[in-house]
């Protein structure tokens, strides 16, 4: 769970991204690493499995590493040392015209980010990745870019009193496999002294998905009784409502990540103060646990698309939520969403520029324009087309338009494309003879976030004995001024907008004429 300023700072501030001109595609990763007993300085051997699509050079994203040697691998295993460039950054390596290349690169150093080595809160020696969003190259040679995803394996040699956990399954032999392609920002791998709970698992027709906890000792029983005591009724609703668990196990992790929550595929990490402050709560669990559908299995395409992931995970945090106690968790959730992007800096941007501050609003918005069977229906297709894979805003948009049955463009346009939300000012006046309300709506929010329409805004008419009758208008987006009759049987007392929140907008004035 990250906030939209740590959002902006990570993929802005993030290091030179190779996304411009890597046409190769990584298939598989091969990482073998040591964890020194002190200090911070690692050894490693990654190999990749690279498709170089034409390129007379494959670039590698690494980051302030010795590089030792780099060889090409063939079927057989044999390696033949090759020559390379690099720049601190960087690694280039020349193609050979076939169409996929095994390259082992050999490396050491003190990793400057992306691999956290150090104490814990409880005061214990810890490693822990921590990738997001481009930071992987930090500490694996990698093609670090979303759009990127390929299998990896992780082979991690650590102090003999530390436990290792990594994406997918371990073998016997401690090496972890995850075998669905994950973005780069999702490989990960952890390790120190922990504690190990086994959770009821979640069922995938066959297969069994184990639900596991790792905490520091200490933590354990908190973590089971309190922010973790759902885990698996969470993964069953995401199964329910969206489709099968995409991986091998879940493990939520207590770890050192400097983020509330890390989504890594089949590895959750969280922010350990939380734990150790007994101040977690479940929604961040919810958060990313459906993130392991959307953000992971279903991976944005390109940073600008990031809502695709956070927008998502925000909002089934709600859902879930719903789901198990009730409509006013998502109430609540969605109100408090709609207040952090009232106050948030980026409302005169669109969620394409400033990431995804109103994502969670769109899908709401969505659900209440076409209804939750079609609503539903499109996020199963969606989550099955692209599984395993990377979308768009546009993939997402095809995908509910055929669902719906219905052109959505409008929607798509003004809510991702259009900084800014509705701000309307209404005004009402009873006359008692025609027993109507003449109602005057006015948009005046900031022009240049444009206007905006509103096929079905709700308005409550209540009376002095609390009775209410509800009516529902369309505000036009050709005009900054709507103006309705409604029949009302009733001279009303007080008159709500939206009384049930389905839309992301703010009522600055409620008045008779």
């Amino acid at each position: 769970m990250r906030t939209v300023g740590s959002l902006l700072l990570a993929l802005f501030g993030a290091g030179n991204t190779l996304a411009q001109q890597r046409p190769s595609d990584a298939l598989r990763y091969f990482v073998y690493l040591t964890i020194p007993d002190t200090g911070t300085v690692i050894s490693g051997r990654t190999g990749i499995l690279v498709r170089p699509s034409g390129e007379d050079t494959i670039r590698l994203n690494l980051v302030g590493m010795q590089i030792d040697s780099v060889s090409r691998v063939d079927g057989d295993d044999h390696s033949t040392p090759i020559s390379f460039h690099y720049d601190g950054r960087i690694i280039s390596v020349p193609t050979d015209g076939e169409p996929t290349a095994g390259l082992m690169i050999r490396y050491h150093g003190s990793p400057q980010d992306g691999l956290i080595i150090g104490p814990s809160a409880r005061r214990r020696r810890v490693a822990f990745a921590d990738n997001w969003p481009e930071r992987a190259r930090f500490w694996i040679p990698t093609l670090d870019h979303p759009s990127d995803k390929a299998r990896v394996m992780f082979n991690i040699t650590a102090p003999p009193s530390w436990r290792v956990v990594a994406n997918g399954k371990t073998s016997t032999s401690g090496m972890w496999t995850e075998s669905h392609p994950i973005p780069t920002y999702t490989m990960v791998i952890g390790a120190g002294e922990f504690t190990v709970s086994t959770h009821r698992p979640a069922i995938n027709g066959r297969d069994t998905i184990p639900i596991e906890v790792w905490t520091y000792p200490e933590d354990s029983a908190y973590a089971d009784s309190g922010p973790f005591r759902r885990a698996t009724e969470i993964v069953e609703v995401m199964q329910r409502l969206i489709g099968p668990f995409p991986y091998e196990k879940l493990a939520q992790v207590q770890s050192s990540t400097k983020f509330g929550g890390m989504e890594n595929s089949s590895a959750i990490f969280y922010a350990e103060k939380p734990y150790v402050e007994r101040r977690m709560g479940e929604g961040v669990v919810r958060h990313e646990t459906s993130h392991q559908w959307f953000g992971d299995a279903v991976t944005e395409r390109d940073w600008p698309d990031i809502w695709l992931s956070e927008g998502f995970a925000t909002y089934f945090d709600g859902v879930i939520g719903a789901a198990l106690d009730g409509d006013s968790v998502l109430a609540n959730v969605m109100r408090a969403n709609a207040e952090n992007y009232f106050k948030s800096a980026v409302t005169d941007r669109p969620i394409v520029d400033s990431g995804y501050a109103k994502g969670a609003w769109v899908l709401h918005m969505l659900r209440g324009t076409i209804g939750d069977s079609a609503f539903f229906r499109g996020l199963r297709a969606y989550y099955r087309t692209y599984r395993d894979s990377t979308a768009t805003s546009e993939d997402f948009q095809r995908v509910m338009e055929k669902e719906a049955r219905a052109d959505l463009g409008w929607f798509f346009h003004q809510w991702l494309h259009q900084p800014g939300y509705t701000q309307l000012d209404v005004t009402w006046q009873y006359e008692a003879g025609a027993r109507k309300v003449v109602l005057g709506i006015t948009q005046h929010q900031k022009p240049e976030w444009g206007l905006f329409r509103l096929p079905e805004l709700t308005l409550e008419f209540r009376r002095a004995n609390g009775a209410n009758v509800r009516r529902t208008v369309t505000v036009s987006e050709g005009s900054r001024a709507t103006s309705a009759r409604v029949d009302l049987p009733f001279a009303p007392t007080e008159v709500r907008v939206d009384p049930d929140g389905r839309l992301l907008l703010r009522v600055t004035a409620i008045g008779r004429r």
